[in-house]
């Protein structure tokens, strides 16, 4: 019998082999063709502009009493006078006090509008890194052919550039086809359930429900993905974001006195089950919304690599494994599984009565908050921990995945096309959060990408030290904001 199946297994592999070479050969590619547009030239005066809404420091603080509703209202006033056009000629709505709508209303009132987005806050300074900044975080100093400070890239370049376009655009008499929205929120980094989830429930109010939406999340990446060269380019989209939520895991036990231990203590109860939730991790899903990146890198590759991507029935394994080896590629992959807390013990001499701590799941699309329970549940399989959703702390599911086929999203990467003709547009699973998770209601078209160039040291300095944008990529995202402005205040569809 074993001969036999050997036998077999021998004859199968020249038609094996026939077949995976001509799915590589006729790998097709998903890549839009299209003529680039000219970038027009921006000047330093633009850069300045960008500089000085970095020296206004609109920080979220967590606790709520060091908000600085001055600063907000400086930023505001900067606003106004930096882009005249715009705050002459575009309609202006502070919502919840410090969070901004523009409506650049189209002429064509039968079109859904396009909604683009950004956020005005951006995270404090860590005070034992403050020495470790090359300039003062908020400085807004132009050096060396970089901007240098909190919020460059995380992300009032999104929000300048922006109003840089609209204002450009303005200027040339532009008048959009489509109702045009800016939406900028003043608390995103604090969640955005004062300013982006409000701004959401007024254009729910107000029947304004977009034909698509662009935030922030991916960017330009240059030597990031794997299999890919360094020098091309990927330019990733959000299309969907994972869900948010942190369980408490619970033991309790009479305690006592330390000479006198039990065989398990709720220290070693509670460590037991922890060891098996990192030794159990959720498994990899090549076909689900993280693997989508691949169907579009996977054609752009050279020999074998792509061979390997056209024939997942046969290397998922292979694949698998390699993605395994980096945390940023599995995260993407995978509903992930984190202890951040531990708490137990007072004294040396003294069993502990409680231990406590915080696993923090980011959940796949798919995989709810109950589903998420029932699994942990099942890995820990003791009823001594108890498992229940950790008070005080942010619950989101994972957002719907948007349709990479929809003509919203050719458009999107025909403006990539046009601006970046050296990269490769692929969407991919935003493993973080944005604003975007409160406009779920209003459309099934919503992407995540900032038109940035950044490399993996930049990567680094978000939320980090040093965070920095090069002048040139700056004055490129302008260029992007300008096109996919005109491409989608003209478009019909």
């Amino acid at each position: 019998m074993m001969k036999k199946i050997i036998l077999l297994f021998v004859l199968s592999l020249p038609v094996i082999l026939v077949i995976v070479l001509v799915r590589t050969f006729f790998y097709p590619s998903l890549q839009v063709k299209t003529e680039t547009v000219p970038h027009l030239e921006i000047g330093d005066e633009a850069i300045e502009r960008f500089a000085q809404s970095l020296r206004i420091v609109t920080i979220s603080w967590q606790e709520a009493e060091k908000f600085d509703s001055a600063a907000f209202d400086a930023f505001h006033v900067h606003l106004q006078t930096s882009f005249p056009l715009v705050d002459s000629l575009i309609e202006r709505k502070v919502i919840s006090d410090y969070s901004l709508l523009y409506i650049w209303k189209g002429s064509n009132p039968s079109l859904k509008p396009a909604l683009f987005m950004a956020h005005q806050d951006v995270v404090p300074i860590d005070p034992l890194s403050i020495n470790d900044w090359r300039h003062p975080p908020f400085d807004g100093v132009v050096d060396s052919g970089f901007v240098f400070g909190r919020g460059t890239i995380d992300i009032k370049s999104q929000l300048i550039g922006l109003l840089e376009a609209a204002e450009m655009l303005l200027q040339d008499g532009f008048q959009p086809q489509r109702t045009i929205l800016f939406a900028f929120g003043h608390d995103e980094e604090l969640g955005g359930y004062h300013g982006a989830r409000e701004i959401a429930a007024y254009l729910k109010a107000n029947n304004l429900h977009p034909e698509f939406i662009m935030d922030e999340g991916g960017a330009v990446l240059h030597g990031t993905v794997p299999g890919i060269p360094d020098d091309v380019p990927v330019a990733i989209i959000g299309i969907a974001e994972k869900g948010y939520v942190s369980f408490e895991l619970t033991v309790e036990d009479a305690g006592g006195h330390s000479s006198m231990p039990p065989k398990n203590s709720a220290i070693g109860i509670l460590s037991s089950a922890i060891t098996k939730i990192e030794n159990n991790p959720y498994p990899l899903e090549l076909d689900g919304a993280g693997g989508l990146i691949f169907d579009f890198v996977g054609p752009e590759m050279t020999f074998p690599l792509n061979m390997f991507f056209a024939n997942k029935w046969l290397f998922a394994p292979l694949i698998k494994k390699e993605l395994n080896a980096k945390n940023s590629t599995r995260a993407t992959m995978h509903t992930t599984t984190a202890v951040t807390v531990f708490h137990s013990g007072e004294k040396e001499n003294v069993l502990p009565v409680k231990a406590k701590a915080i696993v923090n799941h980011r959940l796949m699309p798919g995989v709810n908050l109950e589903l998420a329970q029932r699994r942990l549940q099942q890995v820990i399989a003791d009823e001594r921990v108890k498992v229940a959703v950790a008070e005080r702390h942010e619950v989101n599911e994972a957002t719907p995945v948007s349709d990479v086929t929809d003509t919203n999203f050719l458009l999107l990467q025909k403006t990539i096309a046009q601006i970046f003709p050296d990269a490769i547009a692929a969407p991919y699973l935003d493993v973080g959060g944005t604003d975007c998770k409160h406009y779920v209601e209003l459309t099934n078209n919503i992407y995540r990408f900032q038109p940035s160039r950044l490399h993996d040291s930049d990567l680094k300095r978000i939320h980090g030290t040093d965070e920095r944008l090069s002048v040139d990529s700056y004055k490129e995202s302008v260029n992007f904001f300008r096109q996919i402005i005109l491409n989608a205040g003209n478009s019909t569809h």
